[in-house]
């Protein structure tokens, strides 16, 4: 059950990794040929599309900027909160279904941040803490839902990736327990 978690994680990652990407070139730069994909030639201030990997390992180098950042703003993250957190919400509201790998990517980027300036720490803490409510919150209604008798399909397509593998478990083993645990002995 855990393999299965965490392969979903992975295989939601490796999607997110290889999404297209938008940048701005910074400065102008040769093409860069890899095998099967050429990035480039970049002229500074020309716009581009490429994979979320490569535009991150180009901004590192310093040669693209992002135009569209790959993790999520605290402006969206409030939002999140504040919708899934409230208590007459259900499942009737969908994650983006890159919403976990950006809320990874932006905790990550605060947690550097924390690093070389340790009064940022308390702004990561804050933002720690709004990730697990929304997880948490999360994680309740899709168990509960889930368990229900009356699960439907619709269901699924208010979870991303990373939840839908949860529902799926919690389903099985909610509909195994209600079958065993009224049948258990009988003939």
């Amino acid at each position: 059950m855990d393999e299965a978690v965490g392969r979903a994680i992975q295989d939601a990652e490796f999607e997110f990794l290889n999404s297209r990407a938008r940048v701005q070139a910074t400065c102008d730069y040769e093409a860069i040929r890899l095998p099967g994909l050429v990035l480039g030639p970049f002229k500074e201030g020309e716009r581009y599309t490429m994979p979320l990997w490569a535009a991150l390992e180009l901004a590192r180098k310093g040669i693209v900027s992002f135009i569209e950042p790959p993790e999520l703003d605290s402006e969206e993250l409030m939002k999140v909160h504040t919708r899934e957190t409230r208590l007459a919400a259900g499942l009737a509201e969908e994650l983006p279904e890159d919403f976990y790998p950006r809320l990874r990517r932006l905790l990550s980027k605060l947690e550097r941040e924390a690093r070389r300036d340790p009064s940022k720490l308390v702004e990561l803490r804050r933002w720690e803490g709004m990730a697990k409510d929304i997880v948490n919150a999360r994680l309740k209604k899709i168990v509960s839902t889930a368990s229900s008798m009356a699960k439907s399909s619709r269901v699924k397509r208010y979870l991303t990736p990373e939840e839908q593998v949860v529902f799926d478990l919690v389903g099985r083993m909610a509909d195994t327990w209600r079958r065993e645990v009224v049948g258990y002995g009988r003939s």
